[in-house]
């Protein structure tokens, strides 16, 4: 790749390109003055005993610390290969040359082939910049999205250790005359550079194979273990790094009581007792501790062979076993992608479980801190490493909306319920997706929208300053409508507080707009807003509660006045157990359905009892088939559907049962009945949705129960109907009487307001 110097390198290595390089700067104990010195003892005692499993002392008689530990916190900085088992650290070249005659020059010189923004930051000083200007070149020109000054401060502490800067007392970084003269030999990346290197090829990869019985067991594991893993990574002392996780495992491996462990996390990380228990959960949750006596913890076999591997693709495996997602959102880097599209396009592709941009956002930290993907600005993508151990590993199927659906059947799904254009799966994702998309809460918004338009909730969207965001109106019977402001709060930690609700402006929605009640949905809340809202009867409701409710009801449809209990207060228990009762209902009539069309064709059955069955019969078919078996009722219920008229699949005689026709063609005939439901339907939603509002724009509201309803006026303006039929399309004379119906039809809509176009019926 072209750079924008042609540097005269005096034998320092050939730069990698800027994706491939580390983002962060090796971190090593002492005073600037000692770093490269400190450096060359480490090198010196690797050369001379290459075993990685030892300790290392740094000079000055500081405490022996892991090897292991020391080479993490250095990172990939080119100085060093790891090879064979029992693992050994060998020295690159380039090391060896730092040793030798190339000094401190030579190290800054590696370090730049290896790291981004390191040459570039020594030129970018120029005639002196500090720290902060310095990182401000870094994001605006490199695009590097450093929100402290930790990464320049270490680049600067090397520059000074090597000579090549020194500092002022303005609080300025001036450059050396050595570093002067370093600065031509360098291969420096111009931000020219940075989208022809976005297009470069990708480096080979060398994949670790995995150990043992990690192999076997990612070979072995199955989809409902993918389905079933936790979905929160949790609290780790130390961070979610590669040094936490081996010193924390380290620590349990010759067995340790819990008072043990925790005191030992507490003292190791400087947190407190509660922490350090908090991460003794989350490593068992992991799977890579486990409780092996009535207070006894271990390391599991997995992570032992991780503590002996130390390679990052063994600890990314072990925990892609037990956390969700977490090899598929590496998969799904392979191209650059921001963390809210990535949790979006998670969401679309894995319906469950749905992960919260916090999530994702933790799962890019880890495969970033593991080498696995690289941050590039505000985006991030899988590196050359992360894309090979993305294709080695067992992931969970993509969700496919065609996957169980005939052919014939595939375009139909937008004229159900609500006749939206997105699918319930894909409806659900967005309603998650979009509640953590603080910077667009508009489409939060327009997501409610659909999903309460999907639950066939009339909706109209109102948005702006002093109103409320939506108002959704359930119809109950001719005279009864439950109208609901609706509150829609984003944020993109995924937790809305207190500080983010105004309670008393709530209220006053509520009035402006006649609802009888309030219902507050966002992506989740701490404790203060359930007892401000349990204290001000608002119900609240996640997301994720509503994208569950749309994908049940794509399953198990309810009606209005049963979905009532999803946005009240307190009455999500009996939503619950609606939703049950309504699915055992459905199960019975398919079980009922079959076990009459198995006895009908079954020979003994029909030499004996010519395949008709009784109520026991049918129970003793049936009863294997639930926990719970069907009692008496319920099966007579299905038999007095069946039997019905419109339906006619069942014949009774002398109180036995026998069925008339194939249960595909009795579902057939259910669904021509729901086809000609719905073709009247069609043609009468948009005058019941005007009758709707021009019903609740005259209701008085009450807070004891559903508005009441005020009749229409007697009085029409011949002008106004003539207006409105205009508008409406409808044939209508310049002069003269009006028809009655028509006098009608616009009494019943007026006051009303138009549909909202941004869901059209089909």
């Amino acid at each position: 790749m072209p750079h924008a110097t042609a540097p005269d390198s005096g034998g320092f290595p050939t730069s990698l390109p800027w994706l491939a390089r580390a983002g962060t700067v090796p971190h090593i104990p002492g005073h600037f003055s000692e770093l490269v010195d400190n450096l060359k003892a480490l090198l010196r005692d690797i050369d001379a005993d290459p075993l990685l499993d030892r300790t290392f002392i740094w000079p000055g008689g500081s405490p022996a610390v892991a090897l292991r530990q020391v080479l993490h916190s250095l990172g990939p900085c080119g100085l060093f290969t790891r090879k064979g088992r029992p693992p050994r650290v060998l020295l690159t070249s380039e090391a060896k040359r730092v040793l030798g005659d190339g000094g401190a020059t030579h190290l800054i010189a590696v370090f730049h082939a290896h790291i981004r923004f390191f040459g570039e930051m020594l030129e970018s000083i120029g005639e002196g910049l500090t720290c902060g200007e310095l990182n401000r070149i870094a994001n605006d020109t490199y695009g590097l999205g450093w929100k402290t000054l930790v990464q320049i401060r270490r680049r600067v502490n090397w520059m000074h250790g090597a000579g090549m800067v020194e500092s002022w007392t303005n609080g300025k970084i001036v450059l050396t005359e050595d570093g002067r003269a370093l600065i031509p030999q360098l291969a420096l990346v111009r931000r020219s550079d940075l989208e022809a290197q976005r297009l470069a090829v990708h480096l080979p990869a060398e994949l670790s194979v995995p150990t043992r019985r990690l192999a076997e067991r990612l070979s072995e594991v199955t989809e409902n273990e993918l389905q079933g893993r936790k979905r929160v990574l949790g609290y780790i002392a130390g961070g979610a790094t590669m040094m936490a996780f081996s010193r924390n495992i380290d620590a349990a491996a010759s067995g340790l009581s819990r008072s043990e462990f925790i005191r030992l996390s507490a003292e190791t990380f400087d947190v407190n007792m509660s922490s350090a228990e908090q991460s003794l959960n989350t490593l068992q949750g992991l799977g890579l501790l486990a409780q092996v006596g009535p207070d006894q913890f271990a390391t599991t076999d997995l992570a032992a062979e991780w503590l002996q591997s130390g390679e990052a693709a063994d600890l990314v495996r072990c925990l892609h076993l037990s956390l969700a997602l977490l090899g598929e959102t590496l998969d799904t880097l392979e191209s650059e992608v921001d963390s809210g599209t990535l949790t979006r396009i998670l969401a679309e592709k894995y319906l469950r479980p749905t992960l919260t941009r916090k999530d994702v956002t933790a799962r890019v930290a880890l495969l970033v801190e593991t080498g696995l993907a690289e941050r590039i600005g505000k985006v991030a993508r899988s590196t050359a490493l992360g894309r090979a151990l993305a294709r080695s590993l067992p992931l969970q199927k993509h969700h496919d909306a065609h996957r169980d659906r005939a052919p014939d059947e595939a375009d139909n799904t937008t004229a159900e319920f609500g006749r939206c254009p997105r699918r319930p799966e894909q409806l659900a994702a967005e309603v998650v997706s979009s509640s953590t998309d603080s910077a667009n809460y508009q489409r939060f918004e327009h997501a409610l929208a659909e999903a309460f338009r999907y639950l066939a909730m009339d909706t109209e969207v109102h948005s702006g300053p002093a109103k409320t965001d939506l108002v959704v109106t359930l119809w109950l019977s001719p005279t009864k409508r439950r109208r609901i402001a609706v509150e829609a709060k984003t944020d993109g930690a995924g937790l809305v507080t207190d500080q983010d609700v105004r309670f008393m402006r709530l209220n006053e929605h509520r009035m402006r707009h006649h609802a009888d009640h309030t219902v507050l949905i966002g992506p989740g809340f701490d404790t203060r807003v359930f007892k401000e809202a349990n204290r001000d009867d608002v119900a609240v409701l996640t997301a994720e509660q509503l994208a569950a409710a749309i994908v049940r009801h794509a399953e198990t449809p309810l009606y209005p006045h049963e979905l009532a209990a999803l946005l009240l207060a307190g009455q999500a228990d009996a939503l619950a157990h609606t939703w049950r009762e309504t699915k055992r209902r459905t199960e019975a009539l398919s079980l009922v359905t079959n076990a009459m069309w198995k006895s009908a064709n079954d020979p003994v059955d029909i030499e004996f009892g010519a395949g008709a069955l009784d109520v026991r019969d049918i129970w003793r078919e049936t009863k294997a088939s639930l926990e719970t078996p069907l009692d008496k009722t319920e099966i007579e219920e299905v038999l007095a559907f069946l039997s019905s008229p419109c339906l006619a699949g069942v014949v009774k005689q002398s109180g036995i049962h026998a069925i008339s026709a194939p249960p595909k063609l009795i579902a057939a005939r259910l669904r021509s009945l729901a086809s000609a439901i719905e073709a009247k339907a069609v043609d009468t939603d948009a005058r019941s949705a005007t009758s709707t509002r021009a019903m609740a724009a005259s209701a008085v509201p009450s807070h004891n129960g559903p508005a009441k309803i005020k009749p229409p006026p007697n009085d029409a303006e011949p002008a106004q109907v003539r207006a409105w039929a205009k508008a409406e399309g409808r044939p209508v004379n310049t002069r003269g009487r009006l028809p009655g119906s028509l006098i009608r039809e616009y009494r019943l809509a007026h006051g009303g307001l138009q549909a909202d176009p941004s869901c059209p019926a089909t």
